[in-house]
């Protein structure tokens, strides 16, 4: 049996292999304690489930994904390729730094590499707990059947495509208006994104239920605290009980043209639970804005990749019609231009796993019960090993060098990709499209530009989007 020091955390516990006592490397207590500061707490603070946008402006003046990769190409220059042992907010933890390791994690069965880690189980408690992500077994088993099948994972378009992409592009043009010439704020955008989720996953009916997002954006801020303020349990069922209830009201009589109106014919069994995958859609939803606002933003601060994105999306509007599945087909670098932007800033910075049995890491075994961290965000960003590691590079997911790197993970890879990865990019991509017909945009409140290397850290509290409709001569 392979052991762990007691003295973690002091720079001399180790893991052993058994047959050649090769051991994992153990961080020092001053490395645990920067790590801790600079890079966990910090992006603690901001907001796991959901940000807190105070809180966000002040953590992205510290720019802790720049401090924190710093810290990690120190730690793997100093202690090698293997995963380096941490110490995490539940216990003793792998920190994988290697490329070869980050695929060994998310290529590995879910059985092995478990996704329902402390930090999931507490959080999504508040929330759901009876979410897909928070499961094990057979009950992740039966869940991941039901996701897959009402999302149409793997599908490059949904089977409802057709009825989406006509709904992004009214909620997306309702912002662009005078308001939009004077800049719409992430929030803004954010509004009109929960609107479409609305309508596409519950239905038609839900379109105005703003109430339905707030008491869900209520349970996300405490899903923050992981359990920690205890006192508020019976408020928090409160609110989940309320959610739920007008949750119920669009199941009962499901829109067919949405995700509730594909519950019927989806696998399902006592353990499915699928009014309670629900709210991780909406809460995805977040990941589907962040790229959202993030693309904007490089678009119109790198003139190259916006003016072919505009032809692309021209092109394929005049084959096949705006807002239609054939012409979102033919949008592949706009869909890349998407991808790399989640790349650059990952909406989940780092892909968290718990080891149910023993992991070999080269000659090194770690016993089971260990958490796993593959910061995403690192090797999406790791200079020594990416030659487009610090700039916009849609072209690299055209060609498939991003897309055969599976350290360069913005959505997860594996049996753990997110099921609605594709819905989500068709989502994404449509509602850029759209800021993308008939106007100019421009942004303030960041600084991007393709001559310098692009920041760490982007921060969605001071952006504002800036867009103006063409203006068309009289007589034309």
């Amino acid at each position: 049996m392979t052991s762990t020091s007691e003295t973690f955390g002091g720079g001399t516990g180790t893991i052993t292999g058994p047959e050649d006592g090769t051991a994992l490397p153990t961080a020092s207590r001053s490395e645990n304690l920067r790590l801790t500061l600079g890079y966990f707490l910090p992006n603690y603070l901001r907001g796991v489930f959901r940000s807190r946008p105070g809180m966000a402006r002040l953590v992205a003046a510290v720019d802790p994904n720049r401090r924190g990769m710093e810290l990690m190409r120190e730690l793997r220059r100093r202690h090698g390729r293997g995963p380096v042992v941490v110490r995490g907010t539940s216990g003793p933890t792998l920190l994988v730094l290697d490329a070869d390791d980050a695929r060994q994690v998310l290529a590995g069965p879910v059985e092995t590499y478990a996704v329902d880690t402390w930090e999931k189980v507490s959080g999504f408690a508040a929330v759901q707990p009876e979410a897909l992500v928070a499961s094990h077994g057979r009950q992740r088993t039966a869940r991941r059947a039901f996701n897959d099948a009402v999302l149409d994972a793997g599908c490059p378009a949904h089977r409802l495509a057709g009825h989406f992409l006509r709904v992004v592009g009214e909620e997306s043009r309702a912002l662009l208006g005078l308001r939009a010439e004077a800049g719409l704020s992430a929030q803004e955008v954010r509004g009109r994104l929960e609107r479409v989720g609305r309508r596409c996953f519950l239905g038609e009916a839900a379109a105005g239920d703003e109430e339905f997002s707030r008491l869900l954006g209520e349970l996300l801020a405490e899903a923050n605290w992981m359990g920690a303020r205890r006192w508020r349990k019976a408020r928090t069922r409160r609110v989940r009980r309320k959610m739920m209830q007008r949750q119920a009201r669009y199941l009962c009589d499901a829109d067919p043209r949405s995700l509730t109106g594909l519950f019927r014919t989806a696998p399902r069994g006592p353990e499915t639970a699928p009014e309670g995958q629900v709210a991780h859609w909406f809460m995805a939803l977040g990941v589907v804005h962040a790229a959202v606002v993030q693309t904007l933003a490089l678009l119109a601060t790198h003139p190259l990749p916006y003016r072919q994105a505009v032809e692309e999306v021209r092109a394929a509007d005049k084959r096949h019609g705006a807002h239609t599945v054939a012409g979102f087909g033919d949008m592949p670098y706009l869909r890349a231009c998407v991808q790399d932007a989640a790349r650059l800033w990952p909406p989940v910075p780092s892909l968290m796993r718990r080891t149910t049995a023993e992991t070999r890491w080269r000659s090194a075994v770690a016993p089971g019960g260990m958490n796993v961290l593959v910061p995403a965000g690192f090797h999406a960003r790791d200079e020594e090993r990416l030659d487009y590691a610090h700039r916009f590079a849609p072209e690299r997911w055209l060609d498939g060098t991003a897309d055969a790197d599976w350290a360069v993970s913005p959505f997860s890879r594996g049996e753990a990709q997110c099921s609605g990865m594709e819905l989500g990019l068709l989502l994404a991509t449509s509602f850029v499209a759209e800021f993308l017909r008939g106007g100019e945009l421009a942004v303030a409140g960041v600084r991007l530009s393709p001559q310098r290397p692009l920041p760490h850290t982007f921060d969605v509290t001071r952006l504002r989007i800036g867009y103006r409709p063409h203006r068309i001569p009289e007589g034309t």
